[in-house]
Formats: C-alpha cells, sequence, structure tokens
C-alpha cells in the first residue's frame, strides 16, 4: 500500500490538503519550502519551455523527476503519482512507530532510537521512562540536523527562510510586470509599494527632495538585490536545486 504524505518522513514541513469536504485553508502548502520551490521552477523560462516541448530542451533532466510545472493547481502537481513524497521525503525502510517482528533487526541509525520496554511494569513507570529518553534523545535541535543529512532525492540546500522566498517572488513578479508596463513603475515605486522596508525607509511626502532623492536610490539598489537573489533561485530550480 502506498504510504500518504502524512505518513511519510519529510526534511521540512510539507503541505497538506485537507479533504473534499474539509479542504485546509492556502497557507497549509504556502508554508511549505516545497510550495515555493514549484514556484520558483514556474518562472523559470527554460523550463517551460522545456515544458511545452513535451519534456524535450535544456532542462528535460529536471523535467523528467518534475514533470510540467505550468498549471496553477500545485495540489494536482504535488499528488500526481505521489510526486510530492518522491521527490522530497527521506526514502526510509521505516517513517513509523511499530513493534519489531520476531528476529527483526532494528534499524541502524541516527533517526531512530530503540527501546526494550518490559511490559511487566507498571503503565506510569513506562510512561515517564519514556519521555525520559525523549529527552535526552529527542531535542529541539534535532530536526535541524537531521534535515541537513537528508537522503530525499531533492533536497533544500541550507535553512530556508519561507517568508523570505514568498516576499522574493512578489518582488520579481512586481518587477516582470513593471518592464511591459508603459509608462514603467520605476524599482523605488515597487519597493515602496510593497512595503519590502520599514516605513521610515519609503518614500514620504513629507521628505525633502534631498531625502526622496536618496531613499529612491538605496530602494532601487534593495529591487536589485532581491532580483539578483529570485533570479538565482530561479536558475538552481531549473537544475533541480534550492534555493
Amino acid at each position: 500500500m502506498k504510504k500518504s504524505d502524512n505518513s511519510r518522513h519529510f526534511p521540512y514541513k510539507h503541505p497538506t490538503f485537507g479533504t473534499k469536504h474539509k479542504p485546509k485553508a492556502k497557507s497549509a502548502w504556502e508554508g511549505s519550502v516545497y510550495y515555493w520551490w514549484w514556484q520558483h521552477l514556474r518562472r523559470n523560462q527554460d523550463y517551460l519551455e522545456t515544458c511545452a516541448n513535451d519534456g524535450h530542451g535544456k532542462l528535460e533532466a529536471t523535467y523528467k523527476e518534475f514533470g510540467d510545472v505550468r498549471s496553477d493547481d500545485f495540489k494536482a502537481w504535488w499528488s500526481d503519482g505521489g510526486r510530492g513524497g518522491h521527490l522530497f521525503a527521506n526514502p526510509r525502510a521505516e517513517d513509523s512507530i511499530r513493534v519489531l517482528g520476531l528476529n527483526e533487526a532494528a534499524l541502524g541509525s541516527e533517526e531512530a532510537l530503540t527501546v526494550s520496554i518490559p511490559l511487566n511494569l507498571p503503565r506510569k513507570m513506562i510512561e515517564q521512562r519514556l519521555k525520559q529518553l525523549l529527552d535526552t534523545h529527542h531535542t529541539g535541535k534535532r530536526g535541524h540536523q537531521l534535515a541537513k543529512k537528508s537522503t530525499a532525492r531533492f533536497r533544500v540546500h541550507g535553512q530556508p527562510n519561507v517568508p523570505a522566498l514568498a516576499q522574493g517572488l512578489l518582488v520579481y513578479d512586481a518587477v516582470i510586470k513593471a518592464a511591459g508596463s508603459s509608462p514603467k513603475t520605476p524599482h523605488w515605486k515597487i519597493a515602496t509599494d510593497l512595503k519590502i522596508v520599514p516605513l521610515e525607509q519609503r518614500v514620504l511626502a513629507k521628505d525633502t527632495d534631498a531625502e526622496k532623492t536618496d531613499k529612491k536610490r538605496i530602494l532601487t539598489i534593495t529591487v536589485s538585490r532581491y532580483m539578483r537573489r529570485v533570479q538565482e533561485s530561479i536558475r538552481r530550480a531549473g537544475e533541480g536545486v534550492f534555493p
């Protein structure tokens, strides 16, 4: 039986969608770094051309794994053939807590803790001892440490900052849209409209002409910095690397 996403082990939070009658809010998948990997890939023009050519093109190696991303339906893309789990989950022998079978060897892994529980002990004593073991062997930092050692087919590099990834694409999309508009929206105004800097750093009506000029210069540089970072992430996504 194929495992659901909820039974698989992902290095980072994976998207969830709920059920037909109880669908989850979009934050349940937009809060996952894997959603933003997909979104960055959807902005890679070489990859889109490969999709349009039925997988043939400059990035066909990545296409064989990630498939067509041109649809807006992230859930359909993620779920198709168990794609999300295939790409991003750790290929572990066992992801659940279970009773080992007779003569079955325990997993030799840093990700598993094997214990022997004498069932003749009082239940409360067993629960207390298990809690002590978890406090010792399952520390708060352990999840991040294991994420760095992930054996998933495609791994996130570094510690993902989901809000930053989302904001970066907002800036990127606004700049691309502005480039095709007439008159073109200046980059400093994009930074102001998207509120990517604190209020005091935005161009304000009360500012002197000199202050406005200086702020516009700094805001333009800020947007350029955003664009360089996002464009690099988009390029890397086309190569199966993120961010």
